[in-house]
């Protein structure tokens, strides 16, 4: 019987190229924090904060992206830091869309 590989593979590469099909250069520009506070609601899912990165700083980021992401507080607290009200209600408007 043949061995089956019980890891998954995105961990056991290196994230970088992963992330730039995700995240244009423009994106990487903006802090984590305000980039989860303006895209949040557009993600279903997010892993890329799991990856391994040859760029330390991409590698940072995602980190901690996914940390905001995970956290209601967090990301609450970055939306009221950095959307103007208007903003704040439309990205809450799309996130109680459902995918």
């Amino acid at each position: 019987m043949a061995a089956t590989n019980t890891t998954d593979d995105r961990f056991n590469r290196e994230g970088d190229w992963d992330a730039q099909q995700f995240f244009s250069p423009a994106d990487l520009e903006l802090s984590p924090e305000e980039y989860a506070a303006r895209h949040a609601q557009d993600w279903g899912c997010f892993s890329l904060h799991l990856y391994r990165y040859q760029d330390a700083k991409l590698g940072a980021w995602m980190r901690r992206l996914g940390e905001i992401l995970f956290d209601e507080q967090e990301l609450e607290r970055c939306r009221r830091k950095f959307l103007t009200p208007e903003e704040y209600v439309a990205v809450l408007k799309r996130a109680a869309e459902e995918f």
